[in-house]
C-alpha cells in the first residue's frame, strides 16, 4: 500500500463536528469513505404542540390535534436494492477540517465530506402540527390557539416500490 495513503488512514485529525437539530432520515458522514446502502424512514406525526428552543414562553395555550382516519399513513416500500461492488485503487483523500457547523437539518439532507456513495435514500412523512416549530431564543407567546383537524378516509398512502441499483467503488 502507498505509504502517503497509509499516514492519511491512520492520521487523527483535528475535527469539531457541532449539529444542533437533526430531523429525519439526515446525516452527517464524515470519513475517507461512506456507504450508504437502503437508508429509509418512514414516519407520521400528530403533534398538539411541536417544538420549542430554549428561553421560550407560552401562555394560556390550547392546542387541539383530532386526526380520526379509518386507515393512517399505510407504507409499502417494497424497494429491490442491487448491490455491486467495483474495486479500485485507493486514492489519496485529504480530509481536514477545523469545525464542521450544522445549524439545522431538515428531512432527508446530508452533509458527506469524503468519498460519498449513496444509494436507496427514501423518506415520507406526513405531519399534523397545531402549533409548529419555533426556534431561536427569547420568543414569546400569548394566548395562542391552534386546532387541526384531518378527518380523511385514507391518511397519506405511500407507494414507494422501487428499483434501486447501486455500484459502490471500494477500496483495497
Amino acid at each position: 500500500m502507498n505509504e502517503d495513503v497509509q499516514a492519511v488512514r491512520s492520521a487523527t485529525l483535528p475535527v469539531s463536528i457541532q449539529v444542533q437539530n437533526m430531523q429525519s432520515c439526515s446525516g452527517v458522514l464524515v470519513g475517507g469513505q461512506n456507504i450508504v446502502y437502503g437508508w429509509s424512514a418512514h414516519s407520521k406525526s400528530n403533534a398538539g404542540f411541536g417544538t420549542l428552543e430554549s428561553s421560550n414562553l407560552v401562555y394560556k395555550l390550547l392546542t387541539l390535534v383530532s386526526d380520526p382516519d379509518t386507515l393512517d399513513t399505510p407504507i409499502d416500500d417494497r424497494d429491490v436494492h442491487v448491490f455491486t461492488k467495483v474495486y479500485r485503487s485507493p486514492p489519496v483523500t485529504h480530509i481536514g477540517l477545523h469545525a464542521l457547523n450544522v445549524n439545522m437539518m431538515q428531512q432527508n439532507a446530508g452533509v458527506f465530506v469524503g468519498d460519498a456513495d449513496i444509494n436507496g435514500w427514501d423518506q415520507h412523512q406526513k405531519t399534523n402540527k397545531g402549533h409548529g416549530d419555533t426556534y431561536g431564543h427569547h420568543n414569546g407567546q400569548v394566548r395562542n390557539v391552534q386546532v387541526n383537524f384531518d378527518p380523511d378516509v385514507v391518511d397519506t398512502p405511500v407507494a414507494d416500490q422501487d428499483m434501486k441499483a447501486g455500484v459502490f467503488q471500494r477500496i483495497g
